[in-house]
Protein backbone atom coordinates (compact mmCIF):
# COMPACT_ATOMS: atom_id res chain seq x y z
CA UNK A 1 0.00 0.00 0.00
CA UNK A 2 1.56 3.39 -1.04
CA UNK A 3 1.63 6.01 1.89
CA UNK A 4 -1.10 8.27 0.03
CA UNK A 5 -3.44 5.32 0.45
CA UNK A 6 -2.51 4.57 4.27
CA UNK A 7 -3.01 8.10 5.23
CA UNK A 8 -6.56 8.23 3.63
CA UNK A 9 -7.20 4.82 4.77
CA UNK A 10 -5.95 6.50 8.33
CA UNK A 11 -8.71 9.78 8.15
CA UNK A 12 -11.15 7.13 7.49
CA UNK A 13 -10.27 4.70 10.36
CA UNK A 14 -10.22 8.33 12.41
CA UNK A 15 -13.39 9.29 11.43
CA UNK A 16 -15.41 6.30 12.15
CA UNK A 17 -13.30 5.49 15.57
CA UNK A 18 -12.77 9.08 16.79
CA UNK A 19 -9.38 8.16 18.30
CA UNK A 20 -6.76 6.12 16.72
CA UNK A 21 -3.33 5.12 18.92
CA UNK A 22 -0.02 4.60 16.98
CA UNK A 23 -0.02 0.81 18.49
CA UNK A 24 -3.72 0.17 16.54
CA UNK A 25 -2.09 1.30 13.24
CA UNK A 26 1.26 -0.83 13.62
CA UNK A 27 -1.31 -3.59 13.71
CA UNK A 28 -3.73 -2.41 11.57
CA UNK A 29 -0.89 -1.90 8.57
CA UNK A 30 1.65 -4.56 9.36
CA UNK A 31 4.09 -1.45 9.54
CA UNK A 32 6.86 -0.36 11.73
CA UNK A 33 6.53 2.33 14.50
CA UNK A 34 8.74 4.57 12.66
CA UNK A 35 6.09 4.28 9.33
CA UNK A 36 3.28 5.06 11.59
CA UNK A 37 5.03 7.89 13.32
CA UNK A 38 5.91 9.59 10.11
CA UNK A 39 2.44 9.26 9.08
CA UNK A 40 0.87 10.89 11.73
CA UNK A 41 3.58 13.49 11.56
CA UNK A 42 2.20 14.15 7.91
CA UNK A 43 -1.35 14.22 8.65
CA UNK A 44 -0.75 16.63 11.55
CA UNK A 45 1.79 18.98 9.33
CA UNK A 46 -1.10 19.14 6.71
CA UNK A 47 -3.64 19.91 9.40
CA UNK A 48 -5.99 16.94 8.70
CA UNK A 49 -5.44 15.79 12.43
CA UNK A 50 -4.92 16.72 15.80
CA UNK A 51 -1.86 14.88 17.04
CA UNK A 52 -1.30 13.57 20.92
CA UNK A 53 1.21 11.44 22.52
CA UNK A 54 0.80 8.29 21.10
CA UNK A 55 -2.40 8.81 18.80
CA UNK A 56 -4.81 10.91 16.69
CA UNK A 57 -7.54 13.05 17.22
CA UNK A 58 -9.93 14.53 14.44
CA UNK A 59 -10.17 18.20 14.25
CA UNK A 60 -13.03 19.89 14.32
CA UNK A 61 -14.34 19.92 10.89
CA UNK A 62 -15.03 23.41 9.30
CA UNK A 63 -17.23 23.38 6.03
CA UNK A 64 -15.28 23.53 2.80
CA UNK A 65 -14.65 27.10 1.69
CA UNK A 66 -17.30 28.57 -0.49
CA UNK A 67 -17.11 29.12 -3.85
CA UNK A 68 -16.61 33.20 -3.70
CA UNK A 69 -13.52 32.34 -0.69
CA UNK A 70 -12.23 30.03 -3.44
CA UNK A 71 -12.38 32.95 -6.19
CA UNK A 72 -10.63 35.44 -3.95
CA UNK A 73 -7.78 33.49 -3.70
CA UNK A 74 -7.45 32.89 -7.80
CA UNK A 75 -3.57 33.39 -8.29
CA UNK A 76 -1.22 33.11 -10.90
CA UNK A 77 -1.34 29.03 -10.81
CA UNK A 78 -5.14 28.92 -11.31
CA UNK A 79 -4.62 31.58 -14.38
CA UNK A 80 -1.56 29.60 -15.95
CA UNK A 81 -4.05 26.41 -15.28
CA UNK A 82 -6.44 28.10 -17.26
CA UNK A 83 -4.35 29.13 -19.93
CA UNK A 84 -3.23 25.70 -20.55
CA UNK A 85 -6.68 24.36 -21.12
CA UNK A 86 -7.47 26.43 -24.16
CA UNK A 87 -5.50 24.70 -26.38
CA UNK A 88 -8.16 21.98 -26.82
CA UNK A 89 -10.47 24.57 -27.57
CA UNK A 90 -10.96 25.01 -31.85
CA UNK A 91 -14.18 27.22 -33.31
CA UNK A 92 -17.20 25.06 -33.81
CA UNK A 93 -17.01 22.89 -30.60
CA UNK A 94 -19.89 21.96 -28.33
CA UNK A 95 -18.40 22.64 -24.99
CA UNK A 96 -19.85 21.78 -20.68
CA UNK A 97 -17.69 24.16 -18.29
CA UNK A 98 -18.13 22.87 -14.49
CA UNK A 99 -18.44 25.63 -11.52
CA UNK A 100 -14.90 26.12 -10.94
CA UNK A 101 -13.15 29.03 -9.77
CA UNK A 102 -10.39 27.85 -12.40
CA UNK A 103 -13.26 26.94 -15.17
CA UNK A 104 -14.76 30.47 -14.99
CA UNK A 105 -11.28 32.09 -15.05
CA UNK A 106 -10.81 29.65 -19.17
CA UNK A 107 -14.56 31.40 -19.19
CA UNK A 108 -12.96 34.43 -19.63
CA UNK A 109 -10.73 33.64 -21.88
CA UNK A 110 -13.16 32.22 -24.51
CA UNK A 111 -14.16 33.77 -27.84
CA UNK A 112 -14.94 32.46 -31.42
CA UNK A 113 -17.68 30.48 -33.01
CA UNK A 114 -18.65 27.80 -29.66
CA UNK A 115 -21.62 26.28 -28.39
CA UNK A 116 -21.13 26.23 -24.41
CA UNK A 117 -23.54 24.47 -21.06
CA UNK A 118 -22.98 25.38 -17.91
CA UNK A 119 -24.94 25.11 -14.55
CA UNK A 120 -22.45 28.12 -12.86
CA UNK A 121 -23.44 31.56 -12.71
CA UNK A 122 -19.82 32.61 -12.71
CA UNK A 123 -19.34 30.78 -16.07
CA UNK A 124 -22.74 32.98 -17.02
CA UNK A 125 -21.38 36.44 -15.80
CA UNK A 126 -18.14 35.68 -17.78
CA UNK A 127 -19.84 34.42 -21.25
CA UNK A 128 -22.92 37.49 -20.92
CA UNK A 129 -20.37 39.95 -22.82
CA UNK A 130 -18.98 37.49 -25.55
CA UNK A 131 -21.49 37.72 -28.12
CA UNK A 132 -20.12 34.89 -30.40
CA UNK A 133 -20.25 32.24 -27.98
CA UNK A 134 -23.59 30.52 -28.06
CA UNK A 135 -23.92 29.77 -24.03
CA UNK A 136 -26.48 27.98 -22.83
CA UNK A 137 -27.36 28.38 -18.95
CA UNK A 138 -29.19 25.39 -17.22
CA UNK A 139 -31.56 26.77 -14.67
CA UNK A 140 -33.03 25.13 -11.70
CA UNK A 141 -32.57 26.02 -7.83
CA UNK A 142 -29.86 28.13 -7.12
CA UNK A 143 -27.17 26.58 -4.27
CA UNK A 144 -25.54 29.19 -3.07
CA UNK A 145 -22.30 28.12 -1.73
CA UNK A 146 -20.93 26.44 -4.79
CA UNK A 147 -22.63 28.90 -6.95
CA UNK A 148 -24.83 26.23 -9.35
CA UNK A 149 -28.08 25.35 -10.63
CA UNK A 150 -30.02 22.62 -11.36
CA UNK A 151 -33.20 20.63 -11.49
CA UNK A 152 -33.73 17.52 -12.78
CA UNK A 153 -35.81 18.50 -16.08
CA UNK A 154 -33.44 21.05 -16.90
CA UNK A 155 -30.00 18.34 -16.44
CA UNK A 156 -32.11 15.86 -18.51
CA UNK A 157 -31.53 18.39 -22.10
CA UNK A 158 -28.23 17.23 -21.50
CA UNK A 159 -29.80 13.42 -22.74
CA UNK A 160 -29.78 15.02 -26.24
CA UNK A 161 -26.08 16.44 -26.40
CA UNK A 162 -22.89 15.43 -27.39
CA UNK A 163 -19.74 17.23 -26.16
CA UNK A 164 -16.13 17.37 -28.31
CA UNK A 165 -14.94 18.86 -24.41
CA UNK A 166 -16.14 18.96 -21.26
CA UNK A 167 -13.77 20.64 -18.36
CA UNK A 168 -14.16 19.89 -14.81
CA UNK A 169 -13.21 20.88 -11.15
CA UNK A 170 -13.18 18.84 -8.66
CA UNK A 171 -13.70 19.10 -4.51
CA UNK A 172 -11.38 16.45 -3.74
CA UNK A 173 -8.96 14.00 -5.73
CA UNK A 174 -8.39 12.14 -2.31
CA UNK A 175 -7.20 8.36 -3.30
CA UNK A 176 -7.52 9.39 -6.87
CA UNK A 177 -11.22 9.87 -6.96
CA UNK A 178 -12.90 13.20 -8.00
CA UNK A 179 -15.88 14.19 -5.76
CA UNK A 180 -17.90 16.54 -4.76
CA UNK A 181 -19.32 18.62 -2.29
CA UNK A 182 -23.02 18.44 -3.81
CA UNK A 183 -25.22 15.51 -4.67
CA UNK A 184 -26.67 17.92 -6.87
CA UNK A 185 -24.11 19.05 -8.70
CA UNK A 186 -22.32 15.44 -9.42
CA UNK A 187 -26.19 14.73 -11.28
CA UNK A 188 -25.25 17.19 -13.55
CA UNK A 189 -21.79 16.06 -13.72
CA UNK A 190 -22.06 12.85 -14.52
CA UNK A 191 -24.94 13.29 -17.63
CA UNK A 192 -22.34 15.34 -18.91
CA UNK A 193 -19.49 12.35 -18.08
CA UNK A 194 -20.72 10.04 -20.01
CA UNK A 195 -21.61 12.05 -23.27
CA UNK A 196 -18.27 13.95 -23.81
CA UNK A 197 -15.30 12.96 -26.49
CA UNK A 198 -12.62 14.31 -24.14
CA UNK A 199 -12.94 14.87 -20.15
CA UNK A 200 -10.50 17.47 -19.17
CA UNK A 201 -9.45 18.20 -15.27
CA UNK A 202 -8.82 21.13 -13.96
CA UNK A 203 -7.47 21.33 -10.25
CA UNK A 204 -4.62 21.97 -7.98
CA UNK A 205 -2.99 18.75 -6.71
CA UNK A 206 -3.14 20.22 -3.19
CA UNK A 207 -6.89 18.46 -3.72
CA UNK A 208 -5.65 14.81 -2.70
CA UNK A 209 -5.78 16.10 0.73
CA UNK A 210 -8.91 16.96 0.96
CA UNK A 211 -12.44 15.81 1.25
CA UNK A 212 -15.67 15.46 -0.40
CA UNK A 213 -18.50 13.27 -0.28
CA UNK A 214 -20.12 12.70 -3.78
CA UNK A 215 -18.20 10.87 -6.41
CA UNK A 216 -17.90 11.61 -10.05
CA UNK A 217 -15.39 9.27 -11.73
CA UNK A 218 -11.56 8.20 -10.95
CA UNK A 219 -9.01 10.32 -12.27
CA UNK A 220 -8.06 7.47 -14.75
CA UNK A 221 -11.12 8.32 -16.57
CA UNK A 222 -10.29 11.81 -17.95
CA UNK A 223 -8.05 12.48 -20.73
CA UNK A 224 -5.82 15.15 -19.38
CA UNK A 225 -5.14 16.29 -15.95
CA UNK A 226 -4.41 20.03 -15.84
CA UNK A 227 -3.06 20.81 -12.56
CA UNK A 228 -0.46 23.87 -10.87
CA UNK A 229 2.83 21.48 -10.36
CA UNK A 230 4.01 18.35 -10.51
CA UNK A 231 2.39 15.93 -8.38
CA UNK A 232 4.06 13.52 -6.39
CA UNK A 233 5.18 10.04 -6.96
CA UNK A 234 3.11 8.48 -4.99
CA UNK A 235 -0.20 10.20 -6.43
CA UNK A 236 1.72 9.73 -10.07
CA UNK A 237 1.75 5.60 -9.00
CA UNK A 238 -2.44 6.24 -7.78
CA UNK A 239 -3.05 7.79 -11.25
CA UNK A 240 -1.03 5.29 -13.70
CA UNK A 241 -0.19 6.29 -17.45
CA UNK A 242 -3.99 6.79 -19.02
CA UNK A 243 -4.26 10.22 -18.17
CA UNK A 244 -1.77 13.03 -19.61
CA UNK A 245 -1.12 15.35 -16.95
CA UNK A 246 0.29 19.03 -17.45
CA UNK A 247 1.45 21.61 -14.92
Amino acid sequence: MYQEQRLEKILELLEERKQLSAKEMVDYFKVSKDTIRRDFALLSQRQLVRRTHGGLLPLNKEPGPSYLDRSQKANKEKTAMAQKALQWIQNGQVIFLDASTSITLLAGLLDGDLTVYSHSLDNAIQLSSHSQVDFHLLGGKFYPKNRFYYAADQAQILDNLRFDLAFFGASSLANGEVTFEDAEDVAVKSLVFERTRTKVLVAESAKFHQHANYYLARLQQFDYWITDKKPSPDILKQIGSETTILY
